[in-house]
């Protein structure tokens, strides 16, 4: 490629990438808008969740907040002016790569404690969409790099909505559940 046509590739890719501005400023502020949320609602049933019991809930609220970073980390990334397509390639497959493999870790890592208000196959369960979103990132990453097409960028609009919608259902899941355990402990204490 000539030195000419480059600039005019670099041209359009910058182009490109700043129309995703807002798409980018919106998600961002909503992951941590909602990491928050997460973050009040844990400080208030923050006993339920550490009992020894009840482990898996502790690490799916963990799950749920590194989806949140990985959305944040994503937009602030894609934040940055006027990033060239290969840096924004590595960086989404590498932070995909990552994020894919401390979910996995945490799948593996989990131990065998059952809870009858939240099994641990509603946990796995929760963590399945955001291995496909941490993949879908990564591959759109890879995409890039090898195909230098901005078109697989569009990926990411369903990999973050999967990653914002799946951790915010859960998050509600866990809320949920975890004060139907606290009210049914304080009714068993009150008998």
């Amino acid at each position: 490629m000539t030195g000419e046509a480059a600039a005019v590739g670099a041209t359009a890719w910058e182009v490109f990438q700043a129309g995703w501005h807002e798409f980018f400023l919106m998600a961002g502020t909503a992951a941590v808008t909602l990491a928050g949320l997460l973050f009040v609602a844990i400080s208030l049933h923050v006993d339920a969740l550490i009992h020894e019991s009840r482990a898996h809930l502790l690490a799916l609220a963990r799950a749920i907040l590194l989806s949140y970073v990985m959305v944040l980390t994503l937009s602030l990334m894609m934040l940055v002016p006027a990033p060239g397509m290969r840096p924004v390639a590595v960086e989404m497959a590498l932070i995909g790569l990552i994020f894919l493999a401390v979910t996995v870790r945490q799948m593996r890592r989990e131990p065998g404690v059952e809870h009858p208000d939240f099994p641990l196959r509603v946990f796995r369960r929760r963590l399945m969409p955001m291995l496909i979103g941490y993949g879908m990132v990564a591959l759109t990453g890879v995409s890039l790099i090898v195909l230098r097409a901005p078109e697989f960028f569009y990926f990411v609009i369903g990999a973050l909505c999967m990653l914002l919608g799946n951790a915010t259902g859960a998050s509600w899941d866990l809320l949920v559940r975890t004060a139907r355990i606290r009210r049914e402990a304080e009714r068993r204490a009150g008998s």
